[in-house]
């Protein structure tokens, strides 16, 4: 069977808080003090207010810089384009 869609790309997830990502509800505090952060492919993320991180050294620390709660900040491994942020609602998206 052909397959046109592309597959979806990783993220890497930490922060506060909950969220619901591909179906899966999570509490992203346990996980961010455990792990400091989780990866996983991004098909639908529901999160109340979202940090799009643009580069691995600022998503290192950013918890430092934002201590807002509850936040999720978000960083594509391989970037993210329109497509991928259909896949994240939220009710405040920042990009920093």
């Amino acid at each position: 069977m052909a397959h046109n869609s592309t597959p979806p790309k990783v993220i890497l997830l930490k922060g506060n808080g909950g969220i619901t990502i591909n179906n899966e509800m999570m509490e992203l505090l346990t996980i961010t003090l455990a792990h400091g952060c989780i990866g996983l492919p991004l098909k639908a993320l529901y999160a109340e207010n979202v940090y799009i991180v643009e580069n691995r050294e600022s998503f290192n620390e950013i918890h430092k810089q934002i201590k807002e709660k509850p936040c999720c900040f978000v960083y594509g491994i391989d970037g993210l384009d329109e497509e991928d942020l259909k896949r994240i609602k939220a009710q405040n998206i920042t990009f920093v």
